[in-house]
């Protein structure tokens, strides 16, 4: 009996353990069995269930690059250069008896007159207003400073006057005194057509103005004949004139034609300037005539001998 009252009133107090561990909120083991103490303490703890392993996914290599093809090799396309402008048509010589005319040059327009004694040449007007070192330059060479430019050689020019008669003199100098230009007086006409299309014709002297006088200028032009220059390594020669020096107002050791007084070449003190009155608009076609002025001849030494009796 008393072992009874004694399991009841352990039985009880476990029992009321239990409800303070409900109420508490602490987790109870089953209700239907109760474990001592000493078995909970000799109880294996639970053995932790390993966790999962994440299953690795298979490495996934990049796709591989395409080779690249090298590209082949293109050749540039060569350069188209551009056709030059057609020099633009200046006519026929604006002369009479062209039949008498024979062209020296298939390819430029300068014709000689042997019968008439004349030089032929067209070229056209480059400068209206402007001062002066020239009257005719050759073509593309010195047009901002002359009234005309012709498409010529300077050295055709030079023969075709020794064919009709012309002297060639000497070159201006300076060394060791000024000498001037000499030789055959030549002269310059022109001849063009106005806007009405009629033929007019002046000295080549009335396109140049005197700056002092503010009048044509009054002095003719000479055959000074330029000169040559030889290259030391070919052994050519070269006419001077060929650079541009052709019909000079301003005075040049390499002019074909000079003038036979001083005028000086410095910028700030040219003599001439174009005479823009009297010269037609640029780009006008001109045709330029040069003759031999026949020199006067001049009354002879003494007289014929006196009649003795």
């Amino acid at each position: 009996m008393r072992e009874l009252s004694w399991l009841n009133r352990l039985t009880g107090t476990v029992a009321l353990l239990m409800v303070g561990l409900v109420l508490c909120g602490c987790p109870v083991a089953d209700q239907g069995s109760v474990t001592s103490t000493d078995e909970m303490d000799q109880q294996p703890e639970p053995k932790a269930e390993p966790e999962p392993v994440a299953e690795l996914e298979p490495a996934v290599e990049p796709d591989p690059e395409p080779a690249v093809e090298p590209e082949p090799d293109v050749e540039p396309e060569p350069t188209v250069e551009p056709e030059p402008e057609a020099a633009p048509d200046l006519g026929p010589p604006l002369v009479d008896s062209v039949e008498n005319l024979k062209q020296l040059d298939q390819a430029k327009p300068v014709w000689i007159d042997q019968k008439a004694g004349r030089v032929v040449m067209v070229g056209s007007v480059c400068q209206t207003n402007t001062p002066l070192e020239m009257f005719a330059c050759l073509k593309d060479t010195k047009e901002h400073e002359a009234v005309v430019a012709v498409d010529t050689k300077a050295f055709v020019v030079h023969a075709a006057l020794l064919a009709i008669g012309a002297n060639v003199g000497n070159p201006v100098s300076w060394d060791p005194q000024y000498v001037p230009a000499a030789g055959s007086e030549i002269e310059v006409t022109v001849h063009w057509k106005d806007k009405n299309g009629e033929t007019q014709t002046a000295r080549g002297q009335d396109w140049v103005l005197d700056t002092e006088t503010k009048k044509p200028m009054a002095h003719p032009w000479v055959f000074a004949g330029s000169g040559f220059w030889q290259d030391e390594e070919t052994g050519v020669k070269h006419y001077q004139a060929e650079g541009g020096d052709f019909i000079c107002v301003s005075n040049f050791a390499t002019a074909m034609l000079d003038l036979p007084i001083e005028s000086s070449q410095a910028n700030s003190n040219l003599m001439y300037v174009a005479n823009s009155e009297a010269i037609p608009p640029r780009g006008t076609p001109v045709t330029l005539v040069l003759t031999v002025v026949e020199e006067e001849e001049g009354p002879e030494e003494g007289g014929p001998e006196e009649e003795t009796e």
